[in-house]
């Protein structure tokens, strides 16, 4: 585990593998998996001091797209920039540097730097990001092995992860609210796995060869997202059989709803799929806040949702952990990995 994980470090894109400014052979995307030419549209803003009409925007833009941003949100400005400076700047770090952020053996370990994805060994191409990933919960424990430097990234980022998780507990309530569950119905496992992840997209060469993340649909409950300013693009969702770039606005969060909560919610909210593309004159750097069911947590449509549809559940119960090792092990496109839970499909795909 040792040498996968420094093999990794030594190849950061971040580190300058770059030569001659020519794309390494494992970084070409296939023809049929490359990124074509996308639409844009508009991504619904979501006033959260708005109480009034805020819990039916959520609920409509998450069935609409599965994707809103949020606005007036309690995360002071300051601490965003100050958050992905510091994040900007670990990359930035000597490679002397960034090794101690990769002490520990197991694939869980609180705080790495990778590039691509987990699969880097085995995977059929790489993706063009690096990734600083931190385990956050119990906070007290985790922010111990965070990096150091830059000066005051644990007491920055710390202050960061406690304000993204209570705004995910207050946008969480509203969407409780909206499903007609009893309160605090998701202040439980379903929400106590915390990981705040860092991709950082690099210049690249030649987008029209690479990818910065494939197609998927998250394997969380939520994800909130600060994105890259409005003026270096790259996420893309996929409605109606086609592509779409978006733009972000000043201060706002991004949050998608990932697979879980389209199986509590019983496919009253949807999951959106989406991807990454390269960029040939910027870099991009993103920082993702998951919040995930516990591994032993047991996943399944609510029950309340359930009887008030009177249509039966469509997803069959299962315990996260499995779900999730076969997330992290598919070598591809993983926006499909939700059907074999989804007892309809199931159905309709025997002969």
């Amino acid at each position: 585990m040792v040498k996968f994980i420094f093999s990794q470090m030594a190849n950061l894109l971040s580190s300058g593998i770059i030569a001659n400014r020519e794309i390494p052979k494992k970084y070409v995307v296939p023809p049929g998996k490359r990124h074509a030419q996308a639409g844009f549209i508009e991504i619904p803003i979501i006033d959260l001091q708005d109480q009034k009409n805020s819990t039916q925007n959520i609920l409509k833009a998450s069935q609409d797209l599965g994707l809103f941003q949020v606005i007036n949100h309690g995360i002071p400005s300051k601490l965003m920039n100050d958050a992905m400076k510091v994040f900007k700047e670990v990359f930035d770090l000597p490679p002397e540097e960034r090794s101690k952020i990769n002490m520990k053996e197991d694939l869980n370990q609180v705080c790495r730097i990778y590039t691509s994805s987990y699969n880097y060994d085995s995977e059929e191409f790489h993706f063009w990001r690096d990734v600083l990933r931190h385990t956050c919960n119990p906070l007290v424990e985790c922010i111990k092995f965070w990096p150091q430097k830059p000066e005051n990234y644990r007491e920055i980022v710390g202050e960061y992860v406690v304000a993204l998780k209570d705004m995910g507990k207050k946008i969480l309530e509203q969407i409780t609210q909206g499903l007609g569950l009893e309160k605090g119905y998701f202040a439980s496992e379903l929400t106590e796995d915390n990981i705040l992840t860092i991709n950082h997209y690099p210049i690249c060469p030649d987008p029209s060869v690479t990818i910065g993340l494939p197609r998927h649909k998250d394997p969380t409950l939520i994800n909130i997202v600060q994105a890259a300013p409005v003026n270096v693009p790259g996420l893309q969702l996929f409605k109606d059989g086609q592509w779409f770039g978006f733009e972000t606005a000043p201060n706002a969060f991004l949050v998608f709803v990932g697979n879980q909560l389209e199986v509590v919610s019983n496919g009253k909210m949807k999951a959106v799929v989406h991807r990454v593309v390269t960029n040939a004159s910027k870099a991009r750097t993103t920082a993702v806040f998951f919040m995930s069911p516990t591994m032993d947590c047991i996943v399944e449509p609510a029950k309340a949702i359930v009887e008030a549809q009177d249509c039966g559940p469509l997803y069959k119960a299962f315990r996260y952990k499995e779900y999730f090792d076969i997330h992290t092990g598919h070598d591809g496109d993983r926006d499909t990995i939700l059907e074999s839970y989804n007892f309809k499909i199931k159905q309709s795909s025997i002969p």
